[in-house]
């Protein structure tokens, strides 16, 4: 309602708000690089790159370092066994939503502030289920997560500039490779898990009996 009707650029056909002016952009690795005497060809890469990282180590922090991370990691891996040793599943629960739509939302500052420069209908739409191949595919790990985005961003990048330099190659070839990806980064977990755990598992025993 707010896009189509009260915050809507009348000088447009579509649904759209007016575009922000410069000082309102996030900076652009090339600009940030010439201000300290680099020469930088163009790239979309911004600001929100370095955003990023400080989230991922954030929430690796929280996760992993914290007491709040414990619990919601307990609440995650045994409900009962968590209400058992007094923590609310119910107040972490709401915890982790809150702060999982926070860094969604963050999507939509690179998309705005970065990208459109300004409010567009559906422009995150399919990034959802992106996130949850990466999620997947990162093991559910902070760390793990940086990295797949990672992967998933070079092969969106650089599928669409090969895509338009070789019209022969289809952008869908490259979401067939998400997909091959995702599907042999789970099977392969299913494959080599027991083995891996059975491994290190022996070595612990043989450690606790020496």
């Amino acid at each position: 309602f707010l896009l189509v009707d009260v915050i809507r650029d009348r000088r447009q056909m579509g649904p759209t708000t007016e575009a922000l002016v410069k000082e309102q952009w996030l900076p652009m690795f090339k600009n940030i690089a010439a201000f300290f005497g680099f020469k930088v060809g163009y790239s979309p890469l911004n600001i929100s790159f370095l955003l990023a990282i400080l989230v991922s180590f954030g929430v690796w922090f929280l996760i992993w370092r914290t007491k709040w991370g414990y619990e919601m990691r307990a609440v995650g891996h045994n409900t009962q066994a968590a209400v058992y040793a007094g923590i609310s599943p119910k107040k972490n629960i709401i915890l982790a939503m809150v702060i999982s739509g926070a860094l969604a939302g963050m999507l939509g500052v690179n998309e705005v502030l970065g990208v459109h420069h300004k409010i567009l209908v559906n422009f995150p739409a399919g990034y959802g289920f992106t996130g949850i191949a990466v999620a997947l595919m990162g093991r559910n790990h902070p760390i793990g997560i940086f990295l797949a985005s990672l992967l998933f961003g070079m092969l969106y990048q650089g599928g669409s500039e090969v895509t338009f330099d070789m019209p022969n190659i289809t952008r869908y070839m490259f979401v067939a490779v998400q997909g091959v990806i995702i599907l042999f980064s789970g099977a392969l977990e299913n494959l080599f898990r027991p083995q891996i755990e059975y491994f290190f598992v022996n070595i612990m025993r043989r450690k606790i009996a020496t």
